[in-house]
């Protein structure tokens, strides 16, 4: 009787140890859970723009500083692979044109801009970065080529180009007077066609073919609008630069969330 009753206590005894490590592991998980709910990520906010909206946007600060986002909507919207040179007359022989050394600083100086921006560290925009420098330079070795060129017009032999402006490349190294004529009476009828003014346009050219300068304005114009606007980017993969929506989608999917103030289209 009395090893029964030991037995029996044993049994409860045991039973209640294990009860217990049940309430206390159910207890641990409760704690945990509560904590992981209380949790809060810490935020902040950043403002923005697009051509015809202002943002205003929250973001978790664990994931990225204020200074990388607003470099990445700098690398997104406020820059392009274009440099401001004048390197040879477009629109008037009398224009003032610039040394090459212009254009050296400013590529540097772009360039440089462009390496220091501290974006965000994602595939996308790392790439995107990539192209934009390989935009920059496209351009840079274009306008330095088309500069040397201006005063050396064989060099445009070389160059790419959409078929049409052969005849345009062909008078300009040839350097006949008649062909050049030729060629640029042609790249008017073209200019016409593409003009709401067509009137002024013709005004404007024979102006010009009457001038004693009549070869120089044949040269600029079919260098300028005959070779020039037909020339082919050297970066082909620059082409995913030209879709901004994408862009767009890219840089919102970093917040958490996002609201909008937009003017009229």
């Amino acid at each position: 009787m009395k090893k029964s009753i030991i037995t029996l206590l044993s049994i409860l005894f045991t039973m209640s140890i294990i009860s217990c490590k049940k309430e206390s592991q159910s207890e641990e998980k409760s704690i945990s859970v509560t904590e992981e709910l209380t949790t809060e990520t810490a935020t902040d906010t950043i403002n923005w723009y697009t051509e015809l909206c202002a943002m205003n946007s929250k973001f978790d600060k664990s994931k990225y500083t204020k200074k990388q986002l607003k470099d990445t909507h700098l690398l997104w919207f406020g820059t392009s692979g274009y440099i401001d040179f004048d390197g040879y007359p477009v629109f008037k022989l009398e224009d003032k044109t610039e040394p090459i050394e212009v254009l050296e600083e400013k590529y540097a100086q772009r360039k440089a801009e462009l390496e220091n921006l501290e974006i965000v560290n994602l595939p996308y925009w790392n790439n995107l970065k990539k192209l934009k420098l390989q935009e920059l330079q496209s351009f840079y070795e274009h306008e330095k080529l088309a500069f040397s060129a201006y005063s050396n017009l064989s060099l445009l032999k070389n160059t790419s180009y959409n078929p049409k402006a052969k005849v345009y490349v062909d008078a300009l190294v040839s350097g006949d007077s008649l062909k050049m004529v030729s060629a640029w009476k042609k790249l008017n009828e073209e200019q016409k066609a593409d003009n709401a003014s067509p009137d002024y346009v013709e005004q404007k050219f024979q102006s010009r073919l009457n001038s004693p300068q009549c070869l120089e304005y044949a040269k600029m114009e079919l260098f300028s609008f005959g070779w020039n606007n037909n020339t082919i980017k050297s970066c082909k993969e620059c082409k995913e630069l030209e879709n901004t929506e994408i862009m767009y989608q890219e840089y919102k999917k970093l917040f958490i969330s996002t609201t909008e103030e937009c003017d009229e289209p």
